[in-house]
């Protein structure tokens, strides 16, 4: 009887006895499933969604409302005689401190980035005050900057010129990961950060440092095209001739004794129709059942030699039976190949 009665764990909404079944966890206390509501609107939510402000259960949309977040950080903590129990320390000392005004920071107002909390109301542009979210935003030396005043402010040319240098002792792993741990531009070697970082064949890029590697015209990674390693405009791209280049490079004899790796990627895929290379799944184009890579899916006609984005936008002309090009729309129907 004991198990069942009066040594069971008690509901702190209800002090009555809670079963295994019928228990919900939050902040480490128990509570009956029926007894988990916001006080205020008394509708049920899940853990996730509740917060609590002087042992009081608050839905979120009723905790900002009330203005508890506000409540608890101008809260002055005072440290009682002794040691201080768990649920004190965690309320009071011992919770997280949020990067910019140093006070503590509760689950329902929480935001990382850069694996630092923050206030919502504290993460904000330092230059602007415009309120930021984890993904617009930019950092230079510890201050927050919404996309604009990051821009603006020559942030992004000031990190490249910064000369980090690696600190003893415990913090080396931060200044690791802000100084020497970046990915480096392909371009110019230096560290690329997130708000300035651009994708380009699997290689990291400046913004400004990605351009052709002839006209020297700042590209997008949609308007690109590499060969040799070096990228091109379009425009370059079709002019250089690269696009029939690329059709007649040979592949080199592989190694016999070629490891299961290598194999899976190299020997047994698909082979591109353009340039003959194997075609690796997240880049295959596949069109009147022949392969494609994505960049080498391109109007035939060089002084053209646009990516089509999709099969729907190609056209094609045969040859025993086989495609012999593609074109875009508008060289197709030009060059009269619709009429042939």
């Amino acid at each position: 009887m004991s198990a069942f009665g009066g040594g069971g764990v008690a509901c702190t909404s209800c002090a009555k006895t809670v079963y295994p079944a019928e228990t919900v966890s939050f902040e480490k206390k128990p509570y009956h499933v029926d007894c988990f509501f916001c006080s205020k609107c008394e509708v049920k939510k899940n853990p996730g969604e509740m917060s609590q402000y002087e042992d009081v259960l608050y839905c979120r949309h009723c905790f900002q409302k009330e203005g508890f977040a506000q409540k608890q950080r101008n809260v002055k903590w005072k440290k009682s005689g002794g040691t201080p129990s768990a649920a004190a320390s965690k309320f009071g000392g011992g919770g997280t401190k949020c990067t910019i005004c140093a006070k503590t920071v509760y689950a329902a107002e929480t935001i990382s980035f850069e694996k630092k909390p923050y206030h919502q109301e504290c993460f904000q542009c330092s230059q602007c005050n415009l309120k930021l979210t984890a993904s617009g935003t930019g950092m230079y030396e510890e201050k927050l900057y919404c996309k604009k005043c990051f821009q603006t402010g020559g942030f992004v040319q000031k990190q490249r010129n910064t000369k980090w240098t690696p600190k003893t002792g415990s913090s080396a792993a931060a200044a690791s990961k802000f100084g020497g741990g970046g990915n480096p531009c392909k371009a110019c070697g230096k560290t690329v950060y997130a708000a300035e970082q651009l994708n380009f064949e699997k290689q990291c890029f400046h913004a400004e440092c990605f351009k052709c590697h002839t006209c020297d015209r700042k590209m997008t990674a949609s308007s690109a095209a590499q060969y040799e390693e070096n990228t091109f405009c379009s425009k370059c791209f079709g002019e250089g001739g690269y696009r029939q280049k690329q059709a007649t490079v040979t592949k080199g004899s592989g190694s016999s004794t070629a490891s299961a790796k290598f194999s899976k990627f190299g020997g047994g895929g698909n082979k591109c129709k353009v340039c003959t290379k194997t075609v690796y799944p997240a880049e295959t184009v596949q069109f009147e059942k022949d392969y494609y890579h994505t960049d080498c899916f391109r109007c035939s006609v060089e002084t053209c030699s646009v990516k089509l984005g999709n099969t729907s936008s190609a056209e094609y002309t045969k040859a025993d039976g086989k495609v012999s090009a593609i074109f875009c729309k508008k060289c197709y129907h030009e060059g009269g190949h619709n009429r042939a």
